[in-house]
C-alpha cells in the first residue's frame, strides 16, 4: 500500500472530479486532515463544496491512478491493433532491425 502521493497526483484526481461536475474555477484549502474545496460557476456564484479527508483523498487519487493505467492499457492495444490493420491493408509487415 502506498504511503503517500505527490501534489501533481492529488490536483489532478481532484481536477478531473472538477471537471466532471463542470465548474470554472476553483478554490483549494489544505487543511490539518485533508482538503477543503470549492467550485464556481461561470458567473462565480458557488457551484459545490467538498471536504476530503486523507482516506477519501487516498481513495480518490488511487481511483484516478487506476483509471489512468487501465486508459493507457487500452490504448496501447488499440494502437498495436491499428498497426497490424495498416500493415494488413497495405500488404506489408513489421521487421526487426538486428545489428
Amino acid at each position: 500500500m502506498r504511503a503517500t502521493f505527490s501534489y501533481a497526483s492529488i490536483l489532478h484526481a481532484v481536477g478531473q472530479m472538477l471537471d466532471q461536475v463542470g465548474v470554472k474555477s476553483i478554490a483549494i484549502h489544505e487543511e490539518e486532515d485533508g482538503l477543503f474545496i470549492e467550485g464556481f460557476n461561470s458567473e462565480g456564484h458557488l457551484q459545490v463544496q467538498m471536504r476530503y479527508d486523507i482516506a477519501s483523498l487516498y481513495d480518490l487519487v488511487s481511483r484516478s491512478e487506476n483509471a489512468v493505467e487501465e486508459r493507457k492499457q487500452l490504448t496501447s492495444v488499440e494502437n498495436e491493433g491499428t498497426l497490424h490493420r495498416f500493415l494488413a491493408d497495405h500488404k506489408r509487415e513489421l521487421v526487426g532491425a538486428t545489428y
